[in-house]
């Protein structure tokens, strides 16, 4: 029998303008009334939630679960009304409410553990994505319980160890289930701990990371184990191979909602296999099993998204390749853009004999010479911008420094990995400015590098907190306590400053990349 009827309610909202029309009408009294009141009633907010759920619940277990409402909103609800973000909170109860109704177990654990309420609160108040994990799973209330205590400081056993009790005995859906869970739990242990100032969100990158590392450890075992079933051979035959990751996860810089940049390397025979077409198979169905444990979603929904377009087009199947393979791509067919990410990829693991020659053959190709003509023409062709000088009134040379009000308007103001100007221009200019021929070429090139430096930061403290905002589509506001946590952490002292900043740091170093691809001879 069907109990509940759940929409899709929004996953954060900032004013009247993020409820559309279609959405439930005591939803949008509910939501006008939270931006038009300045006071807010507990009795108010309680009849609005009622005649929600009164809505939506079969009416055999109406009754006991709205008075179960009742009890626990009248708990929490003081908490979050006399914090500083009473409507988002507020909302966001309700959204928490209905993703785990008609579950009763979950609410009477929320009854019963009101030394959480304050935790709680500030996870409603954070953000929807945040609120979206707590709901997934009533084991995560452990982790706001003060005897839990789990402190993050850069141990990666504390990831292991959860992983480690994952048995690949279960069936291929139970385990599954269990690392899905698993990286949850731990996922949501990190978001907490920023939420409450446990941990810097400086620090909260290499948390992340050895999080995507512990899960990538296991995920591969556990992916080799399911194919050696399924193929019937010994596990031992194909321990040899690589993971070359790029990017966030290389860099050690990963975010709540980073993917992973993949590319899976394998040697080009295994003397184990007589026929080395089933051991190119073998590789090809690891590869995936790998790629679908991590990306596939399900109702406990995916662990991260996988992107493997780095990697040698060899096999239109396969989403690996042999050590020549890539040797091959890296020596013949890359443009200078991949020849970049390459010098910032980092091999996984380095475990054994094939990893560490792996690791000397990438290391060799970093070596590599990148032409800087070549990179120019292929970032005018990424940002499809005309660079040539145009006259202007007294004959001198003149080209707009400036990012365009039409580029700005597509994006959101917060955006700084795609905007012109944003971190992928970064990397250029680190490219360029370490280059000794650019010396003589760039005026105060020292002063411009620690520039770059600066804005480094600035972009990736930006990014670590947007990322804890949303879990699929990125809001057009943000909330307020992301916003709040954004200024104390920059040292700036409201809204309209911060995108002033950010919008001139923008034009900056987009005005610095211009420079490089105008002058260079």
């Amino acid at each position: 029998m069907n109990y509940i009827n759940k929409i899709q309610l929004p996953e954060n909202i900032s004013s009247i303008k993020d409820v559309n029309e279609y959405y439930d009408q005591n939803i949008n009294e509910l939501i006008t009334y939270l931006f038009k009141k300045t006071k807010f009633n507990k009795h108010d907010i309680l009849k609005y939630y009622r005649a929600y759920f009164k809505n939506i619940i079969n009416k055999k277990i109406q009754d006991d679960f709205l008075n179960l409402i009742e009890e626990f909103s009248n708990s929490i609800l003081p908490i979050i009304l006399k914090s500083k973000y009473p409507r988002q909170g507020t909302y966001q109860l309700l959204r928490f409410i209905d993703f785990i109704q008609p579950n009763f177990e979950f609410i009477e654990m929320l009854v019963k553990n009101s030394f959480s309420h304050k935790k709680i609160s500030d996870i409603l108040t954070f953000s929807g994505h945040a609120t979206n994990l707590l709901s997934k799973d009533i084991k995560l209330l452990e982790i706001l319980d003060p005897y839990y205590e789990i402190k993050l400081n850069k141990n990666i056993n504390i990831y292991q160890k959860e992983f480690n009790k994952i048995s690949v005995n279960d069936n291929e859906e139970i385990i599954l289930d269990k690392l899905r869970k698993t990286h949850r739990k731990l996922k949501f242990q990190i978001i907490v701990s920023i939420i409450t100032d446990e941990l810097k969100v400086e620090d909260a990158a290499y948390e992340l990371y050895l999080l995507a590392y512990s899960t990538l450890q296991k995920v591969q075992k556990v992916a080799v184990d399911l194919i050696s079933k399924e193929k019937n051979f010994n596990t031992s035959f194909i321990d040899d191979f690589g993971i070359l990751a790029y990017g966030r996860f290389a860099q050690n810089l990963m975010t709540s909602n980073s993917d992973l940049d993949l590319v899976f390397i394998f040697p080009d025979k295994n003397q184990n296999f007589k026929n080395q077409k089933t051991y190119h198979l073998i590789l090809s169905l690891i590869s995936r099993k790998i790629i679908t444990i991590l990306s596939s979603k399900t109702s406990e929904n995916l662990i991260y998204e996988v992107d493997t377009k780095l990697g040698p087009k060899v096999r239109i199947s396969s989403n690996a390749c042999t050590l020549s393979e890539f040797k091959s791509f890296h020596e013949n067919d890359t443009f200078s853009w991949e020849k970049m990410a390459l010098m910032k990829s980092e091999l996984v693991f380095k475990d054994n004999n094939f990893q560490i020659e792996l690791d000397k053959v990438i290391k060799k190709l970093k070596s590599q010479t990148i032409n800087s003509k070549n990179l120019i023409q292929e970032i005018n062709q990424m940002r499809r911008i005309d660079i040539k000088p145009k006259k202007i009134k007294n004959n001198e040379e003149h080209i707009n420094l400036n990012i365009s009000e039409n580029v700005e308007n597509k994006i959101h103001w917060y955006e700084t990995k795609y905007s012109l100007g944003g971190q992928r221009d970064i990397e250029f200019l680190e490219f360029f400015y370490n280059d000794p021929k650019y010396y003589e070429t760039i005026e105060n090139i020292e002063e411009k590098k620690h520039f770059i430096r600066k804005a480094k930061m600035f972009y990736f403290i930006i990014d670590q907190y947007v990322n804890l905002t949303y879990s699929n589509q990125k809001p057009s506001r943000l909330t307020n306590q992301i916003l709040e946590k954004l200024q104390r952490n920059l040292n700036i002292r409201d809204l309209g400053s911060l995108k002033m900043n950010l919008k001139n740091t923008k034009n900056e170093i987009n005005k610095f990349l211009l420079y490089v691809l105008k002058n260079d001879k």
